[in-house]
């Protein structure tokens, strides 16, 4: 059963959640918002996060038109003890599963990504025929050294205070719920699971929208360009924020987040639709955008 090493519910069904208990906060669960349009966006919070990161995206599609599903991966969300207890391979599964449950009535599956929940979305891409995906500072470098070590600890349940990072600026505040701890028997699956997205980032023939900070604390912006370089995708697209830290869909240019992918979905929609070659944002060759929000 989908997370049941770690003792979290996961998505059943679209429009349909099993009760999650022990929730570190409310705004931590998985959500959804429906519609009756065919694309739906299955969003994939990252490592230690929440579905709360990103609820404020979650909105900004949904008052676009796009159907929203919002899994809670597997040992996320609730007291980090349970997330000592899953691997890689549940936290895909949660995904899986929602994807799944997204495209019910043949509608067109999207995904997009935080942190490790754009390289869940990569791997899926290919395995589930997914319309398109995006990440947002998805790692393949990281600043940290702990990867280095990760393998001495694996699978052993140790967990490593860290001191909490600082709220985003504004209302993203509100929607800051994750881990603040690290559980370091969990960081080599992380890595695997890095490792797996990108060997098979060349079977990625969907479009894709790669979305990275250049002020990441965590992530190295040279992933960005590991990923674009690495997609078997000809309509693949980057874009650059100025001064978003890790957790960017709660941060200032969070706007330009939301702009950038509905005008990403809105093409592949179009694209679907058979609409003018001219309503995409992409050409024959790959992109790069340097974005400027103010």
């Amino acid at each position: 059963m989908l997370g049941s090493r770690s003792g979290t519910d996961e998505l059943s069904g679209i429009g349909r959640f099993r009760a999650v208990s022990d929730l570190l906060h409310p705004l931590a669960g998985p959500f959804q918002h429906e519609t009756d349009r065919e694309d739906v966006v299955v969003l994939i919070h990252g490592w230690t996060g929440s579905p709360a990161h990103m609820r404020m995206l979650g909105d900004a599609l949904t008052e676009a038109g796009f159907g929203v599903i919002a899994p809670l991966l597997a040992g996320h969300g609730t007291k980090i003890a349970d997330m000592t207890a899953t691997t890689w391979r549940d936290w895909v599964r949660t995904a899986a599963e929602a994807a799944h449950a997204a495209g019910s009535e043949n509608r067109r599956v999207h995904v997009v990504g935080l942190s490790m929940g754009g390289v869940i979305g990569l791997l899926l891409a290919p395995a589930l025929s997914l319309a398109s995906v995006t990440t947002i500072n998805a790692p393949q470098i990281v600043h940290s050294r702990l990867p280095l070590v990760a393998g001495l600890f694996r699978h052993i349940p140790l967990v490593v205070p860290r001191r909490p990072p600082a709220p985003p600026p504004g209302d993203g505040a509100a929607y800051f719920h994750q881990y603040n701890d690290d559980p370091v028997g969990t960081v080599a699956d992380l890595f695997d699971l890095v490792t797996a997205a990108r060997r098979s980032l060349g079977q990625v023939k969907c479009p894709a929208l790669v979305i990275q900070s250049k002020t990441d604390e965590t992530v190295d912006p040279m992933s960005a360009e590991i990923i674009r370089e690495g997609l078997g995708s000809s309509q693949k697209r980057v874009v650059w924020l100025e001064r978003s830290r890790h957790a960017a869909t709660l941060d200032e240019e969070r706007e330009t987040i939301h702009r950038e992918i509905i005008h990403h979905l809105r093409a592949v929609a179009d694209s679907a639709a058979d609409a003018p070659q001219d309503a995409s944002p992409y050409d024959a060759a790959t992109t790069t955008t340097e974005v400027d929000s103010g």
